[in-house]
């Protein structure tokens, strides 16, 4: 179609929109709410939250919606085309998020826009009272896990660090092991210290590989994050203080407490999100220390910070090993997406190839901890592989 046929097109799609729709570009979409609350006042203001980004995201209060009688409230948003985003119903404030019939906080719901728009209705019955909400723990923890409490280093909060040792390491004093170092330690074994009572379960998952066979004995050491996360897991003051401490803090205290083998071909670092960038900064800035790097999910490119236009500026490093990247398709994973494919763009730009580098798309995907869980496994294989075939060059 000609430009200007186009054009005008478009304003006539424009012209026809109902009263009050926000004039946007032609891939957006209507999205509606109708939610039903027989137990609120009519004078109750219900509020969406949720991951578009004009909602907040994830402010409690991010889409107003109306009461429109009987007991009910609607609201109909616009939202690029095509997505899928995930959402929650709160009255303003997460002390006052509906809850399921057990009175726990719901799982968040996960919808994709439609060409023609979508209606998603909803009856919530209960809504939190206010105060901590209770929480539903789903998991356990597997095998023997060491609680380390209070750490210090310069430039960086306190914090504790938990060990999962593999199975057989108390029993068998000849037995050295790999070491895995993650990130946010408090949602790697346990859902008890757990932000949202799920934890990733990379007890249960390195346990059953290594009583099969399938990869060899490894120490997880699990560093918990803090306030200042933000800023310890990027670039700056706080990523190199984290940085430094990891290497000439924690490992070297690992390697003198417990029986582990040393260098590069035998320590992966892994993490999510802000914890896949900082754990993909390690293996660049680290590679005598980490011979492979976990980044699920890496916030590369989020709130100002475009870390493949960095790299791409600088040589890449040769002694780097192998690199796993991976994403989901789910509400903030699609924020993410652009990032993840920047920086897989630079790293082929520069000559990574599959000997090096595993990337891996998981469309049903959310940015949350049982996602990760359940991919951890495939992406700790995938580096397990890698480290075993340079070490097999060695020899």
């Amino acid at each position: 179609m000609p430009l200007f046929f186009a054009s005008i097109s478009w304003l006539a799609s424009a012209l026809l929109m109902p009263a009050g729709a926000p004039c946007l570009a032609p891939d957006s979409v209507p999205v509606t709410f109708e939610v039903h609350a027989p137990l609120l006042s009519p004078d109750s203001l219900v509020w969406v939250a949720g991951s578009p980004s004009a909602w907040g995201p994830w402010k409690p209060d991010g889409f107003a919606l109306t009461y429109s009688g009987n007991h009910a409230w609607t609201g109909t948003t616009w939202m690029q085309h095509p997505q899928t985003f995930e959402y929650k119903f709160t009255l303003g404030r997460w002390e006052n998020e509906a809850t399921d019939d057990d009175g726990y906080p719901r799982a968040n719901a996960v919808a994709p826009t439609q060409a023609g728009g979508i209606m998603l209705r909803d009856t919530v019955a209960a809504w939190l009272q206010g105060g901590p909400p209770p929480r539903r723990l789903i998991g356990q923890v597997t095998g023997e896990v060491a609680h380390w409490p209070g750490w210090s280093w310069a430039g960086l909060a306190d914090r504790d660090v938990w060990v999962w040792t593999p199975p057989g390491y108390a029993e068998m004093p000849e037995l050295f092991c790999d070491v895995l170092v993650m990130h946010d330690g408090r949602n790697v074994f346990d859902p008890a210290t757990s932000n949202f009572g799920v934890d990733w379960g990379v007890d249960e998952v390195m346990d059953s590989l290594i009583r099969s066979g399938q990869t060899r004995p490894t120490i997880v050491v699990a560093a918990d994050c803090t306030d200042a996360r933000a800023d310890e897991y990027a670039p700056g003051a706080g990523g190199e203080a984290y940085m430094d401490w990891l290497v000439n803090g924690l490992l070297p205290w690992i390697r003198k407490h417990y029986r582990v083998h040393e260098g590069p071909l035998h320590t992966t670092v892994a993490g999510a999100s802000m914890g896949g960038l900082i754990s993909f900064m390690l293996a660049e800035r680290h590679p005598e220390t980490f011979g492979a790097a976990i980044c699920m999910s890496p916030a590369f490119q989020y709130k100002g910070l475009d870390w493949p236009a960095a790299v791409a500026s600088r040589p890449w490093p040769s002694d780097v090993g192998f690199i796993y990247i991976d994403n989901g398709g789910v509400g903030l994973e699609e924020v993410l997406q652009p990032g993840v494919e920047a920086m897989v763009q630079v790293l082929s730009d520069k000559g990574l190839g599959t000997s090096n580098m595993t990337v891996a798309f998981f469309p049903d995907a959310r940015h949350f901890e049982a996602d990760w869980g359940a991919r951890f496994g495939d992406a700790h294989q995938a580096t397990a592989a890698a480290r075993a075939r340079r070490l097999a060059e060695r020899h």
